[in-house]
């Protein structure tokens, strides 16, 4: 990638991970967090019968696997962009649990900006400018190093 010193670097830490840490990683954590306990709490200790809370669950569980989706991505991301993916790894397994992580991380960005798009109602420009600039840095950085860890 152009600018490949350490003064691309700071580049690519400002652009990529730094954004979606300080700002969406808390966020995402935090709700995570609670809709983790929500799910567990309507498997163990709601009361009723499992048919009466499988709906909950149905309801809960992929917004917790999406959370943790983004999550390992930016995780991912901030692995390549320390190591630089074209230096390390070096085994094959390291690669394909790299690879595995920035793909679910853009699939987690994918599918919130899909979301947004195909919602019945009228998004604002201005969140869609808010919701770009956090997550359009990670998504194209996450493919370049995607691709760069693919070649090897």
């Amino acid at each position: 990638m152009a600018g490949s010193g350490n003064g691309g670097r700071y580049v690519r830490l400002i652009l990529g991970p730094l954004p979606a840490t300080v700002v969406l990683l808390p966020l995402l954590l935090g709700g995570g967090f609670g809709a983790l306990i929500a799910l567990l709490v309507t498997l163990w200790g709601a009361p009723g019968s499992a048919g009466a809370r499988w709906p909950a669950v149905l309801e809960t569980a992929p917004l917790v696997g999406w959370i943790g989706a983004a999550t390992v991505g930016v995780i991912a991301l901030w692995v390549v962009v320390l190591t630089d993916a074209r230096a390390a790894p070096r085994t094959a397994a390291a690669r394909g649990w790299l690879v595995a992580g920035l793909l679910l991380g853009l699939l987690a960005a994918g599918r919130w900006l899909w979301t947004m798009a195909a919602r019945g109602e009228r998004v604002e420009p201005l969140t869609w400018m808010v919701w770009l600039a956090l997550l359009a840095g990670p998504i194209l950085l996450g493919g370049y190093y995607l691709i760069v860890l693919l070649r090897r």
